[in-house]
C-alpha cells in the first residue's frame, strides 16, 4: 500500500515538473529566443545598412576629391555648348578663324533659337505571316517592341535650343574649306552643318563691301545651328529684382532744408 501511494507520488512529482518545463518554454524561453533572433535579425539589417552607408560614404568621399576634375570637365562642355547664346563671343571667334585663313566674311547672321528636338525616324512596317487558315497576320508582338525601344531611345536633356547660324567667306578655294573644317571640327563650340552653297567666282576688283577675287576663287554659304544648354543648378542671383528698391524716406520733411547741428 505504502509503495502505490509513493509511486502516485512519484509520478505526480513528474508530471508537475514536466508542465513546469512546458509552462517555462512556453512562457519564458521561448518568447526570450524570438527576441532574441528578432533583434539578431535587426542588427545584421542594421550592420548591411551601415556597410551600405559606408560604401556610399567611401564614394561621397571620392567624388569630393574628383571635385576640381569634374569642374575643368563641366567647363570644357560649356565650351561646347554654353549654358547662354553669347552670340558675340561666337562670332568673334569667327573673325579670328577668318584672318587665320585669309577669308572675308561678307554675311552673318543668326536666327531664332530653336528648341531641339530629335527628328523621327520612320520604322519599317513588320512583315505579315501567313497562318495556318492561309489568312495574312501580323505579330502584334512587333508593335510592343517597337514602343518598348522608344523608351529606350536618346533622351533630350531639358532646355536644350539651337541656334540658326548663315556665315558667307569669299577667299581662294582652299582657304574657304580650311575655315569650314575650323568652324565645323576645330571650333571649341560645337557646330552642326546642315547646308552648304559654293560659287565659284571670277576676276572682279571688288564691289558692294566684296574684296577683289580671282577666277577660281570661291564664295561659301555656310548654314547650321549652334547650340544652348542653360545649366539648371546655377544659382539664379542674375534675375533682377521684382520691382525697384524703394529708399528710405521721411514723408513730409522738405528735403532741400539744411540739417540743424545740435
Amino acid at each position: 500500500m505504502g509503495g502505490s501511494k509513493k509511486r502516485t507520488w512519484i509520478g505526480g512529482t513528474a508530471f508537475i515538473a514536466v508542465v513546469v518545463a512546458v509552462a517555462t518554454w512556453f512562457l519564458l524561453v521561448s518568447p526570450n529566443l524570438a527576441e532574441a533572433s528578432e533583434r539578431r535579425a535587426s542588427a545584421e539589417d542594421t550592420r548591411a545598412f551601415n556597410d551600405v552607408l559606408d560604401l556610399k560614404l567611401a564614394k561621397l568621399k571620392s567624388d569630393f576629391g574628383k571635385l576640381d576634375d569634374y569642374k575643368s570637365e563641366l567647363a570644357a562642355a560649356e565650351k561646347k555648348i554654353p549654358p547662354s547664346a553669347k552670340l558675340e563671343t561666337y562670332l568673334d571667334g569667327l573673325d579670328s578663324i577668318a584672318v587665320k585663313r585669309d577669308v572675308t566674311i561678307t554675311s552673318v547672321t543668326a536666327g531664332t533659337p530653336e528648341t531641339f528636338v530629335l527628328p523621327k525616324v520612320k520604322e519599317p512596317t513588320p512583315a505579315a505571316t501567313e497562318s495556318a487558315d492561309g489568312s495574312d497576320a501580323t505579330d502584334d508582338s512587333s508593335d510592343t517592341s517597337s514602343s518598348e525601344e522608344k523608351d529606350k531611345g536618346p533622351k533630350v536633356p531639358t532646355g536644350l535650343t539651337a541656334v540658326p547660324v548663315s556665315v558667307t567667306v569669299l577667299g581662294t578655294y582652299e582657304n574657304t574649306m580650311a575655315f569650314l573644317d575650323d568652324v565645323h571640327q576645330r571650333n571649341a563650340r560645337v557646330f552642326l552643318v546642315s547646308a552648304l552653297t559654293g560659287t565659284s567666282q571670277k576676276e572682279s576688283d571688288g564691289s558692294a563691301g566684296k574684296p577683289a577675287t580671282s577666277d577660281g576663287d570661291q564664295e561659301l554659304v555656310i548654314t547650321g545651328y549652334i547650340y544652348v544648354l542653360p545649366n539648371g543648378l546655377a544659382a539664379a542671383a542674375s534675375e533682377d529684382p521684382e520691382g525697384p528698391v524703394k529708399l528710405p524716406s521721411n514723408p513730409g520733411k522738405n528735403p532741400l532744408v539744411p540739417v540743424q547741428g545740435g
